[in-house]
């Protein structure tokens, strides 16, 4: 009778279920926002001449500059810059002659009152 009374219930206890927080929410805004954010630089790169929104040729068909593009010498040459003309130092002004030292001034002794 026990085993009939096992069988009748479930075999494993029902674990509580985990309850949805927070940081569920955070990433299910972050992954909307990635998608969006893809699918606006797709509209981007693409441009918007092909969905007849506009006139915005976009990226897809901008030809690249034609001009050389500067390069860094390789490893172990020199580099040589013209090097700007030093400008001449100017005249050091000329030092201003030191005060004189001021004089004592002695006490005056007074005269004896006849």
């Amino acid at each position: 009778m026990a085993k009939a009374a096992t069988k009748d219930k479930k075999s494993k206890p029902e674990a509580p279920r985990a309850k949805s927080d927070a940081y569920v929410m955070m990433l299910f805004i972050t992954f909307v926002s990635i998608v969006t954010g893809t699918v606006l630089m797709y509209l981007d790169f693409a441009g918007t001449k092909e969905l007849d929104i506009g006139e915005d040729p976009g990226y897809s068909s901008l030809v690249p500059p034609k001009e050389p593009v500067p390069t860094l010498p390789k490893l172990g040459e020199s580099i040589k810059m013209a090097e700007p003309e030093p400008e001449p130092m100017p005249m050091p002004m000329p030092m201003p002659e030191p005060m004189p030292e001021p004089k004592k001034e002695e006490p005056k002794k007074e005269e004896p009152k006849m």
